[in-house]
């Protein structure tokens, strides 16, 4: 009696989960960690209004495209008051 068994590596469904859960995680903290990288251009920036229009005047477009996303903003404007009351402005 000659018997072929194939003997399958099949992934069971809750470790597929359970890995993909983990990359959005790495995706969301990768996506915070820029944010946060955005934000720290105006650290030592004097806490005033003007110098803060100043400042995000010469943020890099792709910064302020990111920071848009990031927090569903969609106007410079928008972003610009959530920046300053973010650094207490």
């Amino acid at each position: 009696m000659n018997v072929d068994i194939m003997i399958e590596n099949v992934e069971p469904a809750r470790c597929r989960t359970m890995r993909m859960e983990a990359e959005i995680k790495r995706d969301e903290f990768a996506q915070q960690r820029a944010a946060w990288e955005c934000l720290k251009f105006f650290e030592q920036t004097p806490v005033t209004e003007a110098d803060f229009r100043m400042k995000f005047a010469s943020m890099p477009a792709d910064d302020v495209t990111l920071l848009k996303a990031f927090y569903n903003i969609t106007t410079d404007a928008e972003l610009f008051k959530m920046i300053c009351r973010f650094w207490n402005v």
